[in-house]
């Protein structure tokens, strides 16, 4: 008695579930490419990161430190008083190229509000590098203000919190994604009671 095989309807239903697979994966491997370029693409240009930092310089002990903003927010040790005796306390704006390409920062400063109200404020230091100044790929640069006088002009524009932010060679403004709150509630107590504080807080064997 003959054995009877599969018709050629069942053969196609049987391929039906490969062929879905094989279409899924390609679709997925085109957009993974897709992705790839597009990120290729953005890359291939510069791409500037704006940074805040503080930095709290004691010349007597000729020491100094700098506070940086963690992932989410600011360490409580990491933010200074606006006075620490025997101490100069700076405000920074740290510009960094993460790109593939060089630009040119034509300006740097500290800005208030949102990026439409175009409130900000800089300064030319005697000592800083000329301007434009150029920015390789993978490299940094930064300038550092007393923060005296950067909270000075927060409080001139009523506002709490200030941005750092650069003007590039191609037109565009960069700022930091976030800013620093002059009037944060207890600033500068953890930091002068670490280590670190107490330190830079008093004044050097030869200053006593």
């Amino acid at each position: 008695m003959p054995t009877l095989g599969p018709n050629s309807a069942q053969i196609g239903d049987l391929l039906v579930l490969p062929a879905f697979v094989i279409s899924i994966v390609a679709a997925l491997v085109g957009a993974s490419a897709l992705i790839w370029n597009i990120v290729a693409w953005v890359r291939s240009g510069h791409r500037v990161v704006v940074e805040v930092e503080v930095v709290v310089r004691n010349p007597g002990r000729n020491a100094s430190w700098t506070g940086r903003r963690g992932r989410l927010r600011w360490p409580v040790a990491s933010i200074p008083p606006r006075h620490v005796d025997y101490s100069i306390v700076f405000a920074t704006v740290v510009a960094r190229n993460r790109g593939r390409a060089p630009v040119d920062i034509e300006r740097f400063y500290f800005t208030v509000g949102r990026a439409s109200e175009n409130r900000n404020i800089s300064w030319t230091m005697v000592d800083d590098p000329p301007l434009p100044q150029r920015l390789d790929p993978g490299s940094s640069t930064s300038r550092e203000y007393m923060i005296g006088e950067v909270e000075a002009f927060v409080r001139r524009e009523k506002r709490h919190r200030f941005r750092g932010a650069v003007a590039l060679g191609d037109g565009r403004q960069r700022r930091s994604r976030r800013g620093f709150n002059i009037d944060k509630r207890g600033r500068g107590d953890a930091f002068l009671a670490s280590p670190t504080g107490q330190t830079l807080n008093t004044p050097a064997p030869s200053e006593q």
